[in-house]
Order: structure tokens, then C-alpha cells, then sequence
């Protein structure tokens, strides 16, 4: 039974660990915009490809090797032990236990990391360093003053892509006052409607002069 729930574990938690490194990305960048990702619909893939930013830090790398290779030991000294050889059991359960610890600080890791990147996407976003991004609309007669800022975004090319799911799409317009610190947050669904803006300001300020892109 404890070889089953300890395989089950073992299986299990890749997955469960490249979930939650998407999840936090995912949250940590969204939030730099206010944006709240338990709101919107993210598929499992979508997370899945986002995962991979935060993992690609070599302290996380070396942590994953270093788990990896504490689960490989225990399961050798599980296999190779035997009544004569309680010690080997005693060995198996201390890096179970180590195993078990590292994972616990690989996810406070993993969150570090992810905000980390997500700081620095969001970064390039508010200094115009993505893409411009144009979300075609539909009827301009629904909702007139929001379609009439947006256009006025558009012919000044100040819309940027936050992020584009399959239904809607997230774009920030930089202000063309104080493009690297103050905003309009345009959400446009897939019939090309605007359902939400918002006026947002840069939750980290940026105040050192650095020249933005417009």
C-alpha cells in the first residue's frame, strides 16, 4: 500500500509541478495589470506553455536534479533492503523525508522565479517594448466613448498585447502622457465587443526617466 500511494506521488507530481509554475506565472502576470486570473477562462495547455518561463532558472533546474536524485536513492535503498538490512529502510525514509522537504521549498522557488519573470514581461509591456498588438472591432455604435478611445489608441500605436486567449484578448493602451507608468486596459472577446476597460496605473513607478518606445 505504501509503495502504491509512493509511486501514485511520484507519478503525480511532475505534472502537478508544472501546473502550478504556469499557475504562478500566469497570476503574478496578470496581477501586474490588476487583472485577476482566477476571472478568466485559462485552459490547461495555455498554463502548461507558461509554465516553462519560471522553470528555466538554473537554481530550479538544480533543485528538480537534486530532488530526482534524492527519489533515485531512496528507491534503491527501498529495493535493496531487506529484514537483515533495516538500516537501508531507515536511509530510504531519511531522503524520502529530504525529498519531501525540497519540494516544499521548490514551490516557494518556483513563486519567486515566476514573479521575477513576470515583472520583467510586464516591464516590457509598459515601456512599449512589445509587439502592437489590434484587436478588430465590431459594431463601433455599442459602446461609443470606449470604441472611440480605442481607435484613438490604435492610430497612435499605442496598444500593446497583454495576453490573448482564445476568447478574449487583453490589451493595455499606454498613455500618451506617461506611457511607462499610466494606462488603459482594453478587454475585447472574440465578436470583436469591447466588455471591459479600466484606467491602471503601474504598481511599480517608474520614476529613473528611462526613455520609452512609443
Amino acid at each position: 500500500m505504501r509503495g502504491a500511494l509512493g509511486e501514485a506521488i511520484v507519478a503525480a507530481l511532475p505534472v502537478a509541478l508544472v501546473y502550478f509554475s504556469g499557475w504562478a506565472y500566469l497570476t503574478s502576470y496578470l496581477g501586474e495589470f490588476g487583472i485577476d486570473a482566477t476571472q478568466i477562462d485559462v485552459s490547461f495547455t495555455t498554463v502548461l506553455v507558461y509554465a516553462f518561463v519560471p522553470l528555466k532558472a538554473w537554481y530550479i533546474l538544480l533543485m528538480l536534479l537534486v530532488i530526482v536524485a534524492l527519489v533515485l536513492a531512496a528507491l534503491l535503498f527501498e529495493l535493496h533492503s531487506d529484514d537483515q538490512h533495516k538500516g537501508r529502510k531507515t536511509t530510504a525514509s531519511a531522503l524520502e523525508s529530504l525529498a519531501a522537504v525540497a519540494v516544499v521549498i521548490l514551490l516557494f522557488a518556483i513563486k519567486s522565479a515566476a514573479g521575477g519573470a513576470a515583472k520583467e514581461m510586464a516591464h516590457d509591456v509598459w515601456k512599449g517594448f512589445k509587439s502592437q498588438s489590434v484587436a478588430m472591432l465590431g459594431d463601433a455604435k455599442v459602446n461609443a466613448d470606449a470604441v472611440a478611445l480605442y481607435d484613438a489608441c490604435r492610430h497612435e500605436r499605442r496598444l500593446r498585447q497583454i495576453i490573448g486567449l482564445p476568447n478574449q484578448l487583453f490589451l493595455l493602451c499606454r498613455s500618451n502622457v506617461d506611457p511607462c507608468n499610466r494606462g488603459t486596459l482594453f478587454v475585447v472577446n472574440n465578436e470583436g465587443r469591447i466588455i471591459y476597460i479600466a484606467d491602471k496605473i503601474r504598481e511599480d513607478i517608474d520614476d529613473e526617466g528611462t526613455i520609452c518606445t512609443t
